[in-house]
């Protein structure tokens, strides 16, 4: 049997866990990288539906898994010279940043289950979520109401954000949902070592004079330098707040999100588009990090995410000694590099423990695709 790991906020509820500040180590889609100039707060008219029924939108059967991250590992090994350790205290953690912030709200989560499967491969940990019944049920049957709520995020970006940072935003031309730009951040948690990708909206540049981006040319470094210094800015929008259900709900459940999404990413401004019904953003309300931790201390507690967090990694690697030990022997703990690929599946449901709902089929749905198995069973990581 495997052990089960307890979800309740006064278990995690102690000081916040020694977490370094995320690193940039590289990119994904550099070419769709935007600028963000006028996040001030004010009243504006953005209409939300210009151009809607024309906009590209991702496909509804979706499923990236950890390809981008991936693919991003097998081109940048040599660069970044990631170990390939042989015990799970030296694992890294390959992931998603929405899958650190959907664990990380876990203990305050009371609506929505999840599935996550961790692979252990050459020594290093891969985490992926995997859609729930619940939530493939919803992707499957969405109406087209709220595929209008998902095209009206994108619209907004559209508003806030241009190409480059002298030029203004072009709202007047269909969005193209599926460009995207992503982080990829190495970082620590207690003693855990992650590394992660993270979607990304746009660099500041209200704050002065921002020079134009490196050109792919000058290479990985050079664009790795610029970006980090640079500061990046979140965009959201909510409904308009008219009666103080919506007020609670607006601190217990968005800010929530909204804080450990930006947290991971070393973003402190978020810029808020109040919108109504109809879907015009008549008001911009900016954010900082501390604002939304402040606002509703009340709810929840940055503490008990992040701690909660750090114990599920602990919990991963625990399960995962167990599968090596009951298959492969206690020797087995000190040489990872021998083993193949091992995968558990991990299940939560709300007002329930985190447990191990079994062993997972990389061969029947692969998360790991097998040219990748293929090329690491050859060369490791840092070749």
């Amino acid at each position: 049997m495997y052990p089960e790991l307890p979800v309740n906020v006064q278990k995690y509820d102690a000081a916040f866990p020694n977490f370094g500040r995320p690193t940039i180590i590289g990119y994904i889609g550099f070419e769709n990288l935007k600028f963000a100039k006028n996040i001030y707060n004010r009243k504006v008219k953005f209409d939300l539906n210009v151009l809607i029924d024309k906009a590209i939108r991702k496909p509804d059967d979706l499923d990236v898994k950890l390809n981008d991250l991936i693919r991003f590992l097998q081109e940048h090994k040599v660069r970044l010279k990631l170990p390939c350790p042989n015990t799970l205290d030296k694992a890294n953690f390959f992931c998603y940043r929405g899958l650190m912030t959907c664990v990380a709200c876990t203990p305050y989560e009371n609506k929505e289950p999840w599935k996550i499967v961790a692979l252990l491969f050459k020594g290093n940990i891969y985490l992926c979520a995997r859609d729930t019944e619940e939530k493939l049920h919803r992707k499957n049957n969405m109406t087209p109401e709220e595929k209008k709520f998902t095209s009206w995020g994108y619209k907004f970006e559209q508003y806030m954000l241009s190409d480059t940072p002298d030029t203004e935003p072009d709202p007047n031309v269909p969005v193209d949902e599926t460009e995207e730009f992503s982080l990829v951040f190495r970082t620590h948690l207690n003693r855990h070592n992650i590394l992660y990708g993270a979607e990304m909206d746009g660099i500041r540049c209200d704050q002065g004079d921002v020079p134009h981006s490196p050109t792919p040319e000058l290479g990985a470094e050079a664009i790795v330098d610029y970006l980090t210094k640079k500061e990046f800015v979140e965009l959201k929008t909510s409904k308009k707040i008219e009666h103080p259900r919506q007020e609670a709900s607006f601190r217990r459940f968005k800010t929530k999100k909204w804080w450990c999404q930006s947290f991971l990413a070393g973003v402190n401004t978020l810029v808020c588009g109040v919108r109504d019904d109809a879907g015009i953003v008549k008001e911009l309300k900016t954010y900082t990090m501390r604002d939304l931790s402040k606002m509703s201390q009340r709810y929840w507690n940055p503490n008990v995410c992040f701690n909660f967090l750090d114990a599920f990694l602990t919990y991963v690697k625990r399960c995962l000694a167990q599968e090596i030990i009951e298959t492969h022997g206690d020797n087995a703990l000190q040489n990872l590099q021998t083993l193949p690929l091992i995968s558990i599946m991990l299940e939560w449901s709300p007002g329930m423990p985190v447990h191990v709902a079994g062993r997972y089929s990389n061969e029947d749905d692969p998360i790991l695709p097998e040219w990748f198995i293929n090329h690491f069973k050859r060369n490791d990581l840092s070749d």
